[in-house]
């Protein structure tokens, strides 16, 4: 049998006999000495583990020269100090209670464990092939191997000798490498390695889709019936792959059952993308991605594909469709895994699986094998078609199926062309590339928002305008009833904002939307704002959605039409949540908060400003911010109210006669008009209603019941508020 010594810091050794299949053994076969150089093992020789101060069973581990380890030598410990071991016992509460891995492990009273871990460097020309020890680690990066043996009272009462503990611990030390490392494992052992690299998981998705029903101008007023569905899914297949810092962790419960976790490192990035080239599965017939798309979005998706198949769509036209629902899908899902990677409320396993040792067949066993080195493939997306003696206790993938992960359907003219196969036949499908998003619209809106960098992508910033000024059209139309839809078809508005670096002040201004928007107090967001200086690549994404009540309470009240100075309200409402209280710009709050400043403001026009007493003190930049923010919230205001007038006529109208003719004539003028009023509005739409100004504009002349959603994601904190 293999022979391993311990030796103390004054040169005492002690024998240690390892099995032939024991870990260091199998892949340490040069490893013959343990130095611990702060311990003197004479006194740890007769006196029992529990009678031991904890901080005199903490030590390094020196090695006088480099060992392999693997079985083909795939990485190395280094000479000197490279490893380490500690006693832990019920007055430190738990294991891992302040790691940056979670999901702790109490210690009860009268249970003590000792904790033997060493540090390795991943051999460079490591190439992952079967039989490596590579846990999916980079080649080249430096990882750590640990083991926690449990100690308790023996049927006698007492715990066993300080250096009897040791050589337990020693002769038990996990690398699970292999299914039979962890069939060797002794009940109540914990073994983990960390490092950083890719980890592989692949299955079969479904990801809910919402629908953005939205109407565009320049093409005909719209009248029909739009037959949508706002609660489809779209199903696929796919291979992904999360690249960053993460701890593989293995737990013996007894001595057939084995828990096998995944923990991301907090506080650290992860990148998610799809693995390989192999993209999603949606089917492989000619037709099959358009058949997925339309039934996530179509009440008839059969007479939408038969429409869509006599409407002679090219291969070409259709495996662009397929590309672009690819591309946006996968976007989707790396800020949807990332999320979830991130969340603070997961003080979980992004993957945990719990394995029924006796029960693995030969296809488990491969699978168990496989995702010892980092591919969770076998285990298909941990929720069907799991291997036999493997069971899921928790999965990121099941998180990414619910309704906050949606992708969204922007579809730009369908209150114009009323048919979604119309739609496609006549327009383009696209994606925006921050968010996902699919987009399909007309030829002519298309070639207003299309990226100049990438085909079938949209350009964020244009799409944010030609967004905004369609909500505005769409509400209405919502609200003139001369479009008939689904009750809960619900229409949204959103932003999006990506920043690289994230300080104290780009923080708050992104919660300081999730406050306006009734989501979060100051309190905590001043605690979120205190955690830290910089919290490094962030998203912020906030939306608002208005169902039919609420599209009628923004126009109108009780049939009657809103004020101007309504509307101007709600905008200096927005504009003083966003802007507070002792920030830089604070000054702009001043018309925002003023009555009396505002009413001079609006007697005197902008050519004056500079001669209005409060608004003197200001030098020409800030004077020009007050400007834009004045005419921003003008232009709104008027433009709103004069829709809700147009819309307040044609309502009461069609209250008036209720089995109009469409070619009636004061039917027709009154739709000329709103029609004319809308094409006014989106002319002159400002950039600033793409804003968060605008959602809280909006928001706040609704009365706060809107429906609402909001996640901010970075390194250190994901959050997502919603307000149903």
């Amino acid at each position: 049998m293999p022979n391993l010594k311990l030796s103390d810091k004054v040169g005492l050794e002690v024998d240690v006999q390892l099995s032939e299949d024991s870990a260091l053994a199998k892949y340490a076969k040069d490893l013959k000495n343990f130095k611990l150089p702060d311990l003197k093992l004479t006194p740890l020789q007769n006196v029992t583990l529990d009678q031991i101060p904890v901080k005199s069973l903490t030590t390094g581990i020196v090695f006088d020269q480099p060992i392999g380890l693997g079985i083909g030598g795939e990485m190395k410990i280094g000479a000197g100090v490279s490893g380490s071991l500690k006693l832990f016992s019920s007055k430190d509460k738990q294991l891992f209670g302040g790691d940056v891995f979670a999901n702790p492990v109490p210690i009860n009273a009268n249970q003590l464990y000792v904790g033997v871990g060493l540090g390795a460097k991943v051999s460079a020309e490591l190439t992952h092939k079967t039989g490596d020890l590579g846990f999916g680690f980079s080649p080249g990066s430096q990882i750590a191997l640990n083991t926690f043996r449990l100690f308790e009272k023996s049927t006698s009462g007492k715990f066993p000798t300080a250096v009897d503990a040791l050589k337990q611990s020693v002769v038990g030390f996990v690398i699970p490498g292999d299914l039979e490392d962890l069939e060797k494992m002794a009940p109540n052992t914990i073994a983990t390695v960390e490092g950083s690299g890719s980890l592989k998981f692949s299955g079969n998705f479904n990801v809910l889709s919402v629908v953005n029903p939205l109407a565009v101008v320049n093409l005909p007023d719209p009248m029909g019936s739009l037959t949508l569905t706002s609660a489809g899914s779209l199903k696929f297949g796919a291979s992904f792959e999360i690249s960053g810092a993460y701890q593989i962790r293995v737990q013996k419960i007894d001595k057939d059952k084995v828990r096998l976790g995944y923990y991301k490192k907090r506080g650290t990035e992860f990148d998610v993308k799809l693995s390989g080239g192999a993209g999603l599965s949606l089917g492989a017939g000619q037709f099959d991605v358009l058949e997925v798309l339309l039934k996530a979005i179509s009440s008839n998706p059969k007479v939408d594909l038969e429409e869509l198949k006599k409407g002679g769509l090219s291969p070409d036209q259709i495996d662009a469709i397929k590309k672009v629902v690819e591309a946006g899908i996968s976007r989707k899902l790396e800020l949807a895994l990332g999320f979830e990677l991130t969340s603070q409320q997961t003080s979980e396993a992004a993957f945990l699986f719990e394995l029924q040792l006796r029960k693995l067949d030969q296809a488990a066993r491969q699978a168990v094998h496989d995702a010892l080195d980092g591919d969770l493939s076998g285990f298909g997306n941990g929720v069907d078609k799991l291997p036999a003696g493997v069971s899921l206790v928790r999965s990121i993938l099941t998180e990414i199926q619910t309704q906050k992960h949606a992708l969204k359907l922007n579809l730009l003219g369908i209150f114009n062309f009323i048919s979604i196969s119309t739609l496609i036949l006549k327009g383009r499908v696209m994606f925006e590339q921050s968010t996902g998003e699919l987009v399909i619209t007309d030829t002519a809106t298309a070639t207003r928002i299309a990226a100049s960098t990438l085909n079938f992508a949209a350009d964020a910033e244009k799409l944010r305008r030609v967004l905004a000024e369609s909500v505005l059209l769409t509400v209405a139309y919502q609200c003139s009833r001369l479009v008939a839809h689904q009750p809960k078809l619900k229409v949204f508005q959103s932003c999006f904002e990506l920043h690289t670096k994230t300080d104290r002040t780009v923080l708050k201004n992104n919660l300081d939307v999730i406050e306006a928007l009734g989501l979060m107090k100051k309190a905590e967001k001043n605690s979120l704002v205190a955690s830290g200086t910089q919290f490094g690549r962030t998203t912020f994404y906030a939306e608002t959605n208005y169902d039919d009540a609420v599209a009628d309470n923004l126009f109108l009240v009780k049939g009657a039409s809103r004020s101007q100075e309504e509307y101007e309200r709600a905008g200096r409402a927005a504009l003083a949540a966003l802007v507070q209280p002792g920030e830089e710009d604070d000054f702009r709050r001043l018309p925002a908060t003023n009555d009396k400043l505002w009413k001079e403001m609006s007697a005197q026009g902008q050519p004056n400003f500079r001669f209005i007493p409060q608004l003197k003190q200001l030098n020409a930049a800030r004077l020009r911010a007050v400007a834009t923010d004045y005419t921003v919230i003008k232009w709104w205001a008027e433009a709103m109210a004069t829709m809700s007038e147009r819309l307040a006529e044609l309502r009461q109208f069609l209250k008036d006669n209720p089995n109009v003719d469409p070619g009636n004539k004061s039917f027709v003028a009154l739709r000329k008009n709103l029609a004319k009023s809308l094409k006014d509005v989106a002319k002159n739409t400002k950039s600033e209603f793409g804003d968060p100004w605008g959602l809280v504009a909006m928001d706040q002349v609704s009365g706060g019941k809107s429906g609402v959603r909001t996640v901010l994601m970075g390194p250190t904190l994901a959050l997502s508020r919603d307000r149903p």
